[in-house]
């Protein structure tokens, strides 16, 4: 078995805590931007401009998206908790990437880039970031499986993690998109 002893929280600034997951997804983003910008240096046929001005539309209406799929999903929690529906935990994966694609969408429809030519550019980057995401995931301890004995289950030890401590569950996070 795996034993996973990683505080999630990687360090704080006064009461706001930084926590690895977020860590990995800022990476993860950092890396769809970077790859693509790379494919434009290889010769793709976009500017550099076009790509970070799809980072700026993307990945803000990803997490707008993101957010507002979460707060769906739970809705029986946030009927009764309506303050923590904006600012509190929680992102969808299938939101962040949805969010993004319809905001990079309606950019290529005012900017004349050819939307599927430009999605074809992010793709590999995109599941190169799917991987460093779960990584942060993992660590966290959140979307974790259910009980077992495999020989690669995971065990958390660290009092702050969010998967059950103590306990061998199954490693959904590095393969499955978990919410």
């Amino acid at each position: 078995m795996i034993t996973i002893n990683i505080d999630p929280v990687a360090f704080t600034i006064g009461a706001l805590e930084v926590r690895w997951y977020g860590i990995f997804v800022a990476l993860a983003v950092a890396v769809v931007v970077f790859w693509t910008a790379m494919q434009v240096r290889r010769g793709a046929h976009i500017t550099y401009d076009t790509v970070f001005t799809a980072a700026l539309i993307g990945i803000p209406s990803g997490i707008v998206v993101s957010r507002l799929l979460h707060v769906i999903d739970r809705w029986d929690y946030f009927v009764q908790n309506p303050a923590q529906i904006i600012g509190a935990e929680g992102l969808t994966i299938y939101g962040a990437v949805l969010g993004a694609a319809l905001g990079v969408w309606i950019y290529s429809k005012f900017s004349r880039v050819q939307f599927g030519y430009l999605a074809d550019l992010i793709a590999p980057g995109l599941i190169l970031a799917q991987i460093i995401g779960r990584i942060g995931c993992t660590i966290n301890g959140c979307c974790y499986g259910t009980t077992c004995s495999l020989p690669w289950a995971i065990v958390y030890t660290h009092p702050d993690s969010l998967g059950p401590l103590g306990i061998a569950v199954h490693p959904t996070q590095p393969y499955t998109q978990n919410k």
